[in-house]
């Protein structure tokens, strides 16, 4: 071999590391910022890195669904409550994300597995690159008088099951956190779009310019019909530019220089809710179908106009880092309150040395007022820094769903705890819950015998 051919070898053999090493770089980047393989799994590995001795004998794939044990019990812990409605629950159950409608005294009427790889089969078209289904979870859902069930995968899609689990439709986008009915049919459910600043550097700034890097996380409302079509789809962030909220939108701290994103996830939306026309009448200030929408970044509510999409109503605080508003008949938009910040999440588990200061909080929307309305007695302590849900019950009364607590009560009209249930792993975990609700027996009608030919 020559001089010459021996520097031409020479020259390959760098030339090929080189190229390896920039692709190796450009997919990482890309990679970072869609949240392909392997960065799922490397983020898994690095949280458990930090967990190590915290997870006696626990299988790695259910690690994510767990948090610290309260030493609240296991299963129904209280029930004195006359009625005998059913209780719908959704989270990690029996090593699974599964849904489940269950008796007062626990006994399970129908549950759902709710497994992603046979949801969303197709590898090439699914929202989220995961290996297994324990690699994502579940957030919002509902359940049709036919039984059906509706539900998101945390920022990878949304589906509609049968009574007994078969799937009627599945939609392949960034759905998470909320799904409501809508009063004319079909479904609300908050949506996202990706994009990147530096191809589209007008598209909404200051967010986005020439330079800048990486992915904006854009919320949007969606609206889907009941053959899972979608039939609306609206960006948050350009309501609250055109209605005159840009000051709250980057009243975050951030430079917004050419060279950044500035927040690459603005608003964090976690819940839109319609304002009935069965008390409508109770706020002057709004009309039935008007849209209320949660951002537990900015610590803020607004509402807006269902046609015209103008901002009617918003208010930022006294809650913090807040989900799940709703409509009272009273005029007045029930808040969970988390009340607390991400610095009690360490390794992805819950802090239990943090004060319990979850609660809920009432406000007036036409005047401002706010009352806790749960959550400050003694018995009443709560404690979820992420997430949370509560739904509004015919007494006053309401159903809570603690998500770091692995805990669901039933609270009566008085504040009074009337029904609990602690869904246990082992005796140092719970299995986180997501969603809970209520229903009498008569919601479901001659289907509810239908669960029956599911078992």
């Amino acid at each position: 071999m020559t001089f010459l051919d021996r520097v031409a070898k020479y020259l390959f053999i760098l030339s090929a590391v080189f190229l390896t090493i920039g692709g190796a770089f450009v997919y990482g980047v890309v990679a970072s910022s869609k949240d392909l393989q392997p960065v799922p799994l490397l983020r898994t590995v690095l949280v458990d890195i930090g967990n190590i001795g915290l997870f006696d004998e626990v299988p790695f794939s259910v690690r994510n669904h767990l948090q610290p044990s309260r030493g609240q019990g296991n299963g129904v812990t209280k029930n004195v409550t006359d009625d005998d409605n059913l209780v719908f629950m959704m989270g990690f159950f029996d090593g699974e994300n599964q849904a489940r409608l269950i008796e007062r005294d626990g006994t399970i009427i129908q549950r759902w597995s709710l497994d992603y790889l046979k949801h969303f089969p197709d590898a090439e078209s699914r929202p989220c690159a995961v290996s297994s289904p324990l690699d994502v979870d579940t957030h919002g859902a509902l359940v049709t008088p036919h039984g059906e069930l509706v539900f998101n995968y945390e920022y990878c899609g949304t589906v509609k099951l049968t009574q007994c689990g078969e799937v009627v439709w599945a939609v392949d986008e960034y759905t998470h956190h909320s799904v409501t009915r809508a009063e004319k049919g079909g479904y609300w459910v908050l949506g996202r779009t990706l994009w990147e600043p530096s191809h589209e550097p007008d598209r909404f700034r200051p967010f986005s310019a020439t330079l800048s890097t990486g992915t904006i996380k854009e919320d949007t409302i969606l609206r889907i019909s009941e053959d899972g079509e979608i039939l609306e789809r609206t960006s948050i962030p350009e309501l609250m530019r055109e209605g005159g909220l840009l000051p709250i939108l980057t009243a975050t701290g951030s430079s917004f220089d050419a060279g950044s994103v500035g927040p690459d996830e603005p608003v964090h939306a976690n819940k839109i809710a319609e304002l009935s026309s069965r008390f409508s009448d109770s706020f002057p200030l709004f009309r039935a179908g008007d849209l209320m929408i949660s951002m537990r970044e900015l610590n803020f509510i607004m509402v807006i106009d269902r046609e015209t999409h103008a901002v009617k109503w918003h208010q930022t605080g006294p809650w913090l880092r807040q989900h799940d508003p709703e409509f009272r008949s009273d005029g007045r938009i029930s808040v969970f309150n988390n009340n607390t910040f991400s610095t009690a999440y360490k390794n992805r588990r819950t802090d239990l040395s943090t004060p319990f200061s979850t609660n809920i909080i009432l406000v007036d929307p036409a005047t401002s007022e706010t009352e806790v309305r749960f959550g400050e007695s003694t018995g009443q302590e709560m404690l979820s820094v992420i997430r949370g849900q509560h739904e509004l019950l015919p007494d006053d009364g309401m159903i809570i769903t603690e998500f770091d607590g692995g805990r669901v009560i039933e609270v009566d009209g008085s504040g009074m705890i009337v029904w609990e249930y602690v869904n246990q792993f082992n005796d140092q975990y719970v299995g986180e819950i997501t969603n809970a609700d209520l229903f009498p027996r008569n919601f479901f009608g001659n289907n509810l015998a239908g669960f029956d030919t599911c078992q």
